[in-house]
């Protein structure tokens, strides 16, 4: 991809089928065997990430039974999980809640925040683990995250300010919520925001719902969600004026999911009651929600609620699905017809299980074995406070294609948060889009930094588009299906001069080498000089000690 600026060029056994006639099968199998399926707890919400830069997608689940140890499993890569016992994210015992991760210091291993004090009698701070680059972890002391202490539940990772680095903001309870600014520097700070006095809130998910490039919040209360639509500039303004705001409700709603259910390019929303009638919010795009009023998806089951939701296109034909874990109920799957409806899928273990006096906490997709189709778990907390296991189902999959993205941020933050991936492409004789964003938080799930798309019998997609936070936009023409494809995102490069010699100020990634070339003519290249990144800002200086005779010169950088 090029941008000009001046003269300057840039280059950088159990089986559950769908159930409408005519959509390919597909089927899961229960895990049974293995630590996941097997240890004992009281499990809040769970994160997928690839923590060691394996390929492979670990899992940390937050545990407040027993021991009050979290849960943390090393993928092995076939299919099977090794628990990890040792280091201070698993062996620290408190009240832990909802991990939040993100890459806050840009070097290329995801970190860990985790939120705490909801299950305490006393009021606890939040927690910071720093990735080491080898998937341990250590606790990252008192850089401003830690100094504050509340009755926390909810967490979430958002660059909402698109500086490039990542933030973390925690809901209250019994207290106000806190957002904690990323200062750039291995440090947080506690700006003054309308989104900290948001109090008594179970969870909180984070979308750019109106393509504007900065990442809005929505916030579920009891009575009434708080919409939060983001200026751009660091601060929020509060939206009462749509349907997501006004809603009144009479039980607590819980669950949140963002998703573009109907292939428009807008993210609607999803929201779940603890024994209220659930809420579908259709996006309209001009800054407004319709409330849809029909459906098999919106019902509460009958003694209980949805605590949790999750969209995923399980089949992989193109469209989302949605799957929601039960509360005193059973769970429940629902197929996108393709057509703005849904049918509920009636049979098979995944939504067999659950019952009164289990507590579904969380649920999630996530391809962990790289076969191209997403798995499921859901993470279970008894109502006596027993002990009980998870549930992880394998996705055996089918015949159609997909394609899986992921991003490595340069200008953007190291995560790539608040990215947003379209896909075009044929499927089914029908011509069309599809939008995924990369964001870790939805509700009390955090979902794989991975964009995910079902592309049923298409051989390959026209055009794969990504718009960065950073506002750099990059398209890569004829893109073959099945396959996992990593993007990094190019660097940029600012130019001035100087008594004419040209100076420059670089921007990209943490730990990457880049080759900076010249050019008068666009075809022939030499090199200036070899830069590798290191400090956290990404930034370098670059001065062109051979400044040029002509009028003309182009430049470009070029990573190893």
């Amino acid at each position: 991809m090029k941008t000009k600026n001046d003269n300057i060029i840039l280059a950088g056994a159990i089986f559950l089928a769908a159930l409408v006639s005519g959509h390919a099968q597909t089927n899961f199998t229960k895990i049974i065997t293995g630590p996941i399926a097997t240890d004992q707890g009281v499990f809040a919400s769970a994160a997928w990430a690839d923590f060691r830069s394996s390929g492979l997608l670990d899992l940390f689940i937050c545990n407040l039974g027993g021991d009050q140890t979290n849960r943390y499993y090393r993928n092995n890569g076939d299919g099977t999980f090794t628990r990890i016992t040792q280091g201070g994210a698993v062996q620290d015992s408190a009240s832990h809640i909802v991990p939040a991760v993100g890459d806050y210091d840009n070097d290329g291993s995801p970190d860990l925040f985790i939120s705490q004090g909801i299950a305490s009698v006393t009021a606890e701070p939040n927690v910071l683990y720093h990735n080491n680059g080898d998937g341990t972890f250590t606790f990252a002391g008192n850089v401003g995250v830690t100094n504050v202490t509340g009755f926390f539940n909810a967490s979430s990772a958002v660059d909402y300010d698109s500086d490039g680095f990542v933030d973390f903001f925690v809901p209250g309870i019994n207290g106000a919520g806190v957002l904690f600014h990323n200062n750039g520097n291995g440090t947080f700070s506690r700006p003054a925001s309308v989104i900290n006095n948001i109090l008594d809130n179970q969870s909180v998910a984070w979308a750019d719902y109106d393509n504007d490039g900065f990442m809005d919040v929505v916030i579920p209360g009891n009575g009434n969600n708080f919409l939060f639509h983001n200026n751009g500039n660091g601060t929020f303004t509060a939206i009462h004026s749509n349907s997501v705001a006004q809603n009144a409700w009479s039980d607590n709603p819980w669950g949140l999911a963002w998703g573009d259910y109907d292939n428009d390019g807008r993210l609607d929303l999803f929201v779940t009651g603890m024994t209220a009638t659930n809420r579908l919010y259709h996006n309209n795009g001009n800054g407004s929600f319709t409330n849809v009023t029909s459906g098999p998806m919106l019902k509460a089951p009958s003694g209980g609620g949805y605590r949790a939701c999750a969209w995923g296109d399980y089949d992989d034909d193109g469209y989302l699905d949605l799957f929601m874990c039960g509360y005193n109920a059973t769970n429940a799957l629902f197929h996108n017809n393709g057509d703005g409806t849904f049918t509920k899928v009636s049979s098979g273990s995944l939504v067999a299980e659950g019952k009164d006096g289990i507590y579904c906490n969380a649920c999630g997709w996530a391809d962990y074995d790289n076969d191209g189709f997403l798995d499921l778990l859901v993470t279970r907390a008894p109502a006596d406070n027993s002990t009980t296991t998870n549930w992880l189902y394998h996705n055996n999959g089918n015949s159609n294609a997909w394609l899986e993205v992921k991003l490595v941020g340069t200008v953007a933050n190291r995560s790539a948060i608040g990215a947003k991936v379209h896909v075009h492409a044929t499927i089914g004789g029908k011509t069309f889009w599809q939008l995924r964003e990369i964001n870790t938080t939805a509700g009390r799930w955090i979902q794989p930094l991975v964009a995910h798309f079902g592309l049923g019998d298409a051989t390959n997609v026209d055009t794969v588009r990504i718009e960065w936070p950073s506002g750099t936009v990059q398209e890569i023409p004829n893109v073959a299906a099945k396959q996992i494809l990593t993007i990094t995102e190019p660097p940029r490069l600012l130019a001035s001069s100087t008594n004419g010699v040209p100076q420059f100020s670089f921007k990209g990634g943490r730990f990457m080498q880049y080759d900076i070339q010249t050019s008068t003519n666009l075809m022939a290249w030499s090199p200036v000089g070899t830069v590798t990144v290191t400090n956290m800002s990404g930034t370098v200086q670059i001065i062109d000690t051979n400044p040029p005779v002509s009028g003309q010169r182009f430049y470009r950088a070029v990573s190893h």
